[in-house]
């Protein structure tokens, strides 16, 4: 029998949001429930009264009357036209702004320099009041696209905010992203102003992004301002305008909020555009309910601008919370700079990539214990749970999963059940998931496919350009109509508990961030010597991922003269991130009859599926070329 490594105190569960919440929703819909598991089936079985709920309960300020929470036909063959909260408007910066003290601490912040800051939010309010007033003399209105190549900074995130605040719509990219990538991202939600870091820092070396900067500024005609953060003309924008009362824009819970990106696996990456009510509400729910993120308390989630995480986290100010930003590479300086920015910060809800917190096994960390511990971006073995259960013995440990898809975790923690070493501990209130097999068979203790059988407000209003949402559907309903197919491997045991089994696409992770296979191809099949090429990526039970590449080579190519160009190129036009850990060489690269790469079944045959279980040969080109990946398979192991 199974034994958890961690058991919620009375004291936990009582102190705890969750427990708050449920207390409301009982007095307020004549309920009452005995476990986490009827209190889950309610907020499925009655959808609109639980997010409705959760309006109430965080006292969500909004403009305008509802007649439904949510408007969607159950036999419709998607989500597409679920309309929730249709006829109020409101504001995601007024919220992180209400209420707040001038005086208290906002954001703490860090870099590999120690540059340590607190910013108050009387200071925040002036940064983001300038900005305003800025972007306004640019012509900026509601609907206006503004977009940034920035480091994770109180810069960054007082520009969002005032981008926000006037109803205009984000995104952001990372400076490790490279030119191309940047630009393909950009380009496709025609931008009015871009803001810039003309370089970056990480791990002890300083990259200049200059020619990044004029090359996306070449690709997009539509950028009418570039403003360099740091230098004379940012500078200005703080000199020329004082602090004034902040100004919010009420927009429809529709209206988009921010342009988060897929990977980009069979082409350009989607544009995923993120409502602004949905959100909002999907992120007091994951965060305080589920994060059990509370006021006074400190929260660090490392992460760049470039994933998910970053918005995920910024919406700790929400929940009352401080949020804590380490801008560089984590394990620098063997991790100690990290570390002592953590204790110093006093961080109460600390959260990174599983295989970060895998890689740590062995580093001592002395005089600190935080409140939780989160771990997302790919499963997190039980080892890992073990070794920082045994870092910090009272910390609440809580591996999450969901996606750019939703800019949220729809499974993650619960502060009333024990935790199970490689286990995540629930499907979150709201999210009506279940795992099915190939048939389509809900089951339990045994692998199935992620589906989700209802709307969530936080699922993406549609693809930016995607002409009749052919994408959109494509993506999540073209497998299964009438539910959302993710792509996940899941298992859900009987107690409620998940185990993850990673991606059921083609998808590249790579420490938390997401990598197209298409975004290598782009690269790599433009080298001369290279004829085709095919990309994977594997995880095993310590939680290392490998990317792998495999190549077809023209003539008498050499791949190991080869190697070196391919990894500068993959670094120049995107990131570090890009570059496989192997290269083989292979006689040629499998195809179905229809044309696709078997990027799946090679993959599978790496994690150690038969060959009969991984594809079969019939619906195969050319069968024969699975002999080499065999081999090569074989020879590793």
């Amino acid at each position: 029998m199974k034994k958890p490594i961690w058991k919620p105190s009375e004291q936990y569960i009582k102190s705890s949001v969750l427990y708050d919440f449920q207390q409301f929703v009982e007095q307020h819909n004549n309920r009452c429930f005995l476990d986490y598991a009827a209190f889950h089936a309610w907020s499925i079985a009655q959808t609109g009264d639980f997010w409705e709920a959760i309006l109430q309960y965080f006292k969500i300020d909004y403009s305008g009357q509802y007649k439904e929470v949510l408007q969607w036909d159950i036999s419709s063959p998607d989500f597409i036209r679920a309309k929730w909260f249709e006829g109020i408007s409101l504001s995601y910066a007024e919220h992180i702004f209400r209420n707040k003290n001038a005086t208290d601490i906002a954001i703490k912040y860090t870099d590999e320099n120690n540059n340590y800051h607190e910013i108050t939010w009387e200071n925040l309010q002036y940064k983001v009041s300038s900005l305003q007033q800025f972007l306004k003399t640019k012509g900026i209105e509601k609907g206006d696209r503004v977009v940034g190549i920035l480091n994770n900074t109180v810069e960054t995130i007082a520009i969002f905010l005032a981008v926000n605040s006037l109803g205009a719509i984000w995104s952001c990219c990372s400076p490790d992203f490279g030119d191309k990538s940047i630009a393909e991202r950009f380009e496709q939600i025609a931008p009015k102003i871009l803001f810039v870091e003309t370089d970056y820092q990480y791990n002890g070396k300083t990259f200049s992004k200059v020619e990044t900067i004029q090359y996306v500024q070449s690709q997009i005609t539509t950028i009418e301002t570039t403003v360099s953060v740091y230098n004379d003309d940012w500078q200005a924008i703080f000199s020329d305008y004082s602090l004034q009362e902040l100004e919010f824009e009420h927009v429809p819970f529709s209206h988009p909020i921010w342009i988060l990106y897929s990977s980009g696996t069979t082409g350009r990456p989607k544009a995923i555009t993120h409502s602004t009510g949905g959100n909002l509400l999907e992120h007091f729910k994951a965060l305080a309910i589920h994060q059990n993120v509370q006021k006074e308390e400190n929260f660090l989630w490392y992460s760049t601008t470039g994933w998910m995480m970053w918005n995920y986290a910024l919406s700790s100010l929400l929940c009352g919370a401080t949020l804590c930003l380490f801008n560089g590479a984590i394990h620098y300086n063997e991790h100690l700079d990290f570390w002592t920015f953590v204790k110093r910060a006093k961080v109460h809800h600390l959260g990174g990539g599983a295989a970060y917190f895998s890689a740590i096994h062995d580093v001592k960390i002395e005089g600190y214990a935080p409140k939780v511990i989160g771990s997302t971006g790919s499963p997190l073995p039980a080892t890992t749970f073990e070794n920082l259960q045994e870092k910090f013995p009272d910390v609440h440990i809580i591996s999450l999963s969901g996606g750019t898809d939703v800019c949220s975790a729809f499974l993650s923690g619960c502060t009333y059940r024990p935790v199970y070493a490689g286990e995540i501990q629930c499907r979150t209130l709201g999210s009506d998931i279940v795992a099915v097999n190939d048939q389509g068979q809900e089951v339990f203790n045994e692998v199935g496919e992620l589906i989700i059988k209802q709307p969530m407000p936080s699922m993406p209003l549609y693809f930016w350009g995607d002409k009749d949402n052919e994408k959109y559907k494509d993506s999540y309903f073209s497998q299964r109509k009438g539910v959302w197919s993710h792509g996940d491997w899941i298992s859900i045991n009987n107690e409620g508990g998940i185990v993850m089994y990673g991606r059921s696409d083609a998808t590249l992770n790579r420490g938390g961030i997401r990598i197209g296979t298409a975004e290598i191809y782009n690269v790599v099949n433009g080298i001369a010597g290279v004829k085709d090429s095919l990309v994977i990526a594997t995880d095993n039970e310590k939680g290392e991922s490998k990317m792998i590449l495999f190549l077809q080579l023209e003539g008498e190519t050499v791949l190991e003269s080869l190697i070196p160009i391919l990894k500068n190129e993959l670094r120049k036009q995107y990131s570090a991130r890009h570059i496989p850990d192997l290269f083989y060489k292979v006689a040629d690269i499998p195809y179905t009859l229809s044309g696709k790469k078997l990027e799946i079944p090679i993959k599978k045959i790496f994690s150690g599926f038969p060959v009969e279980k991984a594809v079969s040969k019939d619906i195969m080109r050319n069968p024969d070329s699975l002999a080499d990946y065999i081999r090569l398979y074989d020879d590793i192991v």
